[in-house]
């Protein structure tokens, strides 16, 4: 077995958490830790995992991003993650702009049904990502960076 890294996933509910839980066969093998928003389905899904939750961003309460940038540098010193993965949506914001303060590697996960121009959270997020993963072969073509995984389910 390889090395173990420490992943700090990054998830809001519904779509984006279940493509992250997608990819549950790589981040088993390594020492997860998640940053949440706290709904149902993260709850139960999430249930046994080391989760901080934390609210979730949107256009509409972007003056949040500061306050949200200074709550993941503390996160992320605290956990001192080898990498960021996340598919969305605006709490990785906050998360994307620490790392890239911090220097860590992120990742950013286009979800399956994204087809068109990305939205806001997605393309600040993808344009500080190390590299973006599409399921689609039509998006490398639109995605700086982009690294072609396939469907994830």
């Amino acid at each position: 077995m390889g090395r173990r890294y420490r992943v700090l996933l990054v998830s809001s509910s519904g779509g984006v958490l279940l493509d992250l839980l997608a990819l549950r066969p790589w981040w088993e093998r390594h020492d997860p830790v998640w940053v949440a928003v706290r709904a149902p389905d993260t709850e139960v899904a999430l249930a046994g995992q080391r989760v901080h939750w934390q609210p979730e961003l949107s256009t509409r309460t972007r003056l949040r991003v500061l306050p949200a940038t200074w709550r993941a540098l503390r996160l992320l010193r605290r956990e001192r993650p080898d990498v960021v993965v996340s598919a969305g949506t605006g709490v990785a914001v906050g998360v994307f702009l620490a790392a890239r303060l911090l220097r860590v590697p992120s990742l950013w996960l286009e979800t399956f049904n994204m087809t068109g121009p990305a939205g806001a959270a997605a393309g600040l997020c993808s344009r500080l990502a190390a590299a973006v993963l599409v399921q689609r072969p039509a998006l490398l073509a639109t995605r700086p960076r982009a690294v072609l995984i396939g469907e994830l389910y």
